[in-house]
């Protein structure tokens, strides 16, 4: 055989190689055909659990090989990578996508059966591409580079099938409107214009004062389903037994739905609770495999619970009234402490709001935190990523610390919530500067020269909880001044003027704060 014809070989067989594995995949739905319950193997049914492990493989692959072969345009030497890469992404595309047909397999009926047969085909189309583009790869490379072309125009219609796979899987996973539930109106209008009616997101309704005028129905007058029952679903169940996604066939948006049970059979037992399939799951531990909602989902609350639980004992009647049923004082407070979905809708805002303006007030305190940090660049430190509160600790610099080094924390005394400056050289003057420091929540003042004098500033920081005066020399008298403070919760007194008899007294007056005195309080 001469060297040209022995060169080609492996080329010839790389791609009878990647067309059997291509008709292989594509072959499969067909020659399987529609899935059945329990028809799959047990080790089967195991593999498909891991298309989600696999998936990400062929498109981070895919994403590194085309910014290679794109940077390869503008580099010297060689020009492109060879035809490993291409393998790779073709075998872990097309191991995953049997994974993904196992588990469509193995789960039949959980999903919407349109987008998880159109994420199939796609699926199958994105691997089969993947095998076209490693058989390309293959001659290209045996021709030295020539028609390479080819090959990257083949990846990028590839990243295009790719990504209408994606978003169907990302649809089948966390439902149609994952990607828009959090869009703005804009947003949700140019959506709205290329989607079927029924698949249309509603516009938000930006509305201060939304459900202000709507008046309060007493309890008793509620329909329980309605008001209190479907909220519940709605918040905790919908998400995975909603139009979009039936773990289990089973639904769980609308009482029609519910009736209808799923793949485990009813989902209530009229006036049966214990029962009742929903609430056998509800309270299976956290960590069974069948437990609702799943681990990493919100659970639901044990007022919520018995809500539920009241409901089908009474019969889980859809139309019955609160004040019908026999309404206990337990019920009344688990009623009182739901959430509706407008005040779940106030609550998120507010959230955001406060994060907000917490990070706002963050980036406003920013720059003079790093002034002051060029004096004591160790020392000043925010009290955590999320926060715009500060920590300050000057146990390092002990006796170089003294009243003019903690006049220069002034900028910034506002924000900080805890300060330690046990040890150090402050004197009572000093401490004139915690009257700006009014969030401050943890002091410690240990071994300094603290007089009753001082505790004047201490006694007007009303966010206080922990103050250690370890080691000072105040007395009953200075301490009798932070009696007005409406937070603390623990004072540090050992080794001061302050004996027992007054930390009785103190105690008394104090009930909520705990008075430390003795070897066996060490300070914190």
């Amino acid at each position: 055989m001469s060297e040209a014809s022995s060169s080609r070989v492996r080329p010839v067989l790389l791609t009878l190689i990647g067309l059997c594995a291509i008709g292989g995949v594509v072959a499969m739905p067909f020659l399987a055909g529609e899935p059945a319950e329990g028809a799959l193997p047990q080790w089967q049914r195991f593999i498909g659990r891991f298309h989600p492990v696999f998936l990400h493989l062929p498109i981070g692959m895919l994403a590194l090989v085309l910014f290679l072969e794109l940077g390869g345009l503008f580099r010297k030497g060689p020009k492109q990578p060879g035809v490993v890469p291409a393998f790779l992404m073709a075998a872990s595309a097309m191991v995953a996508a049997i994974c993904g047909f196992l588990l469509w397999q193995s789960n039949p009926g959980d999903y919407p059966e349109e987008l998880v047969e159109r994420h199939l085909w796609w699926g199958t189309g994105f691997a089969a591409m993947m095998g076209v583009a490693f058989i390309i790869k293959t001659w290209v490379d045996f021709a030295g580079g020539a028609g390479n072309w080819l090959y990257v125009v083949t990846l990028v219609a590839s990243g295009g099938v790719m990504g209408v796979a994606s978003h169907d899987g990302g649809s089948i996973t966390h439902g149609k409107t994952y990607l828009i539930d959090e869009a703005p109106n804009g947003i949700r209008g140019i959506y709205n214009q290329f989607v079927p009616e029924e698949d249309r997101v509603p516009m938000i309704d930006d509305s201060e004062d939304e459900g202000s005028d709507v008046p309060m129905v007493p309890l008793e007058e509620q329909v329980v389903y309605t008001s209190l029952v479907q909220p519940i679903f709605d918040q905790k169940c919908v998400s995975c037994h909603g139009p979009d996604k039936q773990r289990g066939k089973l639904r769980m948006d609308s009482y029609e739905e519910l009736l209808k049970g799923g793949k485990e059979g009813d989902a209530f037992e009229p006036g049966n609770a214990e029962d009742s399939n929903i609430l056998y799951r509800v309270h299976l531990p956290l960590d069974d495999e069948e437990h609702m909602p799943p681990d990493g989902k919100k659970q639901m609350e044990e007022h919520e619970i018995a809500i539920v639980t009241w409901w089908i004992e009474q019969g889980a009647k859809p139309e019955a009234k609160a004040g019908e049923l026999e309404l206990t004082d337990e019920i009344r407070e688990a009623a009182g402490k739901l959430v509706s979905p407008a005040e779940l809708k106030k609550q998120l805002a507010a959230a955001a709001a406060a994060a907000e303006q917490k990070e706002k007030a963050r980036q406003e305190i920013a720059a003079k935190v790093e002034d002051v940090r060029k004096q004591f660049p160790t020392a000043l430190q925010f009290e955590s990523q999320e926060s715009d509160g500060l920590v300050f600790n000057a146990v390092s610099m002990r006796a170089d610390f003294g009243d003019d080094a903690l006049s220069k924390l002034a900028p910034v005394a506002g924000a900080l919530v805890s300060m330690d400056l046990s040890s150090t050289k402050v004197t009572d003057s000093g401490l004139a500067l915690l009257r700006n420091a009014g969030r401050m929540r943890q002091l410690r003042l240990a071994e300094t020269g603290i007089t009753d004098a001082g505790l004047d500033h201490v006694a007007g920081l009303v966010e206080l909880e922990s103050l250690n005066l370890y080691g000072t020399k105040v007395t009953k008298e200075g301490v009798a001044k932070l009696k007005g403070l409406p937070k603390l919760r623990r004072l540090f007194l050992w080794q001061t003027g302050v004996d027992e008899a007054a930390a009785a007294e103190l105690r008394k007056a104090m009930p909520d704060c705990e008075i430390i005195l003795g070897v066996a309080a060490a300070a914190p």
